[in-house]
């Protein structure tokens, strides 16, 4: 055994290896928040869609109702979003709030969280697809970005996490460093070596196993039926925004809003762009495609606001 002295040593090692593994994270934490931002593209747009939703204000009589686009990369490929924004101004304020890969869990408890903070669009649209609306998928960066603290065990009981997984997004939820360390690593390889990257994304995108037609369109209904139940007492009225593909599974994501008499905005029908109009993961919307969503969006969202 070690004397006095030896021990001594030993615990001032302790303390400073203690100490600088502080530092250390609290450095993390801090670029994570202040300076992730500023040199991450995609972060830097949540950010501010994030910004921009929170300053939504519930419309005064006389002043133009806001739209709140709400989605995922579906919506951020598919839409142009300056040039909704403008062909809709000055009648109607378009605001998008967009985070790749959420899906049904992650608005809907975001959604409830925009609204305990007292955040009421006129119309909330959420873009999902069949599959998006089917997952029992929670983000990690969902907890930092769009949950309240009184969210995290709803959603993790959800979507069937373990203690460990709940874990995972209260500590996401009070830490970016750690809500964001999956986004900071992919951050890092598309800098880095970016055909790698791109491989490795392509691996983990993976068509959803469907279930049979009548247990989907049962789990659907209860799905639709809670978020339009969530905006109406809100006051708030829900639309579904279906985003063209080019499959017919949509198809049974709105014979489900229509057995729950739930609006459906389908800006492009069913089939009608070819391959020609998506990027090469046969998924996300390319440039011409976006141009015909966009467009045939503003003339719907344009529609409604003559009727109103």
């Amino acid at each position: 055994m070690g004397g006095p002295r030896e021990k001594r040593k030993i615990r001032r090692a302790t303390v400073w290896l203690l100490a600088s593994l502080a530092l250390l994270l609290a450095a993390a934490e801090f670029a994570t928040r202040y300076l992730y931002p500023r040199i991450s593209r995609i972060e830097q747009r949540v950010v501010e869609d994030q910004r921009e939703t929170g300053l939504i204000q519930p419309q005064l009589a006389g002043t133009p109702p806001t739209i709140l686009l709400a989605g995922n990369s579906l919506l951020l490929h598919g839409l142009d979003y300056p040039k909704a924004r403008a062909a809709l101004g000055p009648d109607a304020r378009v605001v998008r709030f967009a985070i790749e890969n959420t899906e049904f869990i992650d608005w809907y408890y975001g959604l409830a969280h925009l609204f305990e903070r007292g955040i009421r669009p006129s119309k909330v649209f959420l873009c999902l697809n069949l599959g998006q609306a089917l997952s029992h998928s929670v983000l990690d960066e969902s907890a930092w970005h769009l949950f309240g603290s009184r969210n995290l065990v709803a959603a993790g009981r959800e979507a069937g996490m373990d203690h460990t997984q709940t874990s995972n997004l209260v500590f996401s939820h009070w830490s970016a460093f750690y809500a964001n360390r999956a986004g900071i690593r992919n951050y890092i390889l598309n800098v880095t070596d970016r055909r790698y990257a791109d491989q490795l994304h392509a691996l983990a995108r993976r068509p959803p196993a469907f279930a049979p037609e009548p247990e989907m369109i049962a789990q659907l209904r209860v799905r639709l039926r809670r978020l339009q139940f969530l905006c109406q007492e809100n006051g708030v009225e829900f639309v579904l925004l279906i985003p063209p593909a080019l499959n017919r599974n949509n198809e049974i994501l709105q014979k489900a809003a229509g057995l729950e008499n739930v609006e459906v905005e389908a800006p492009v029908a069913e089939n009608t762009l070819g391959p020609e109009f998506f990027q090469a993961d046969r998924f996300h919307l390319n440039d011409k495609g976006s141009a015909i969503f966009t467009d045939g969006l503003v003339r719907d969202l344009r529609s409604r606001l003559d009727k109103h």
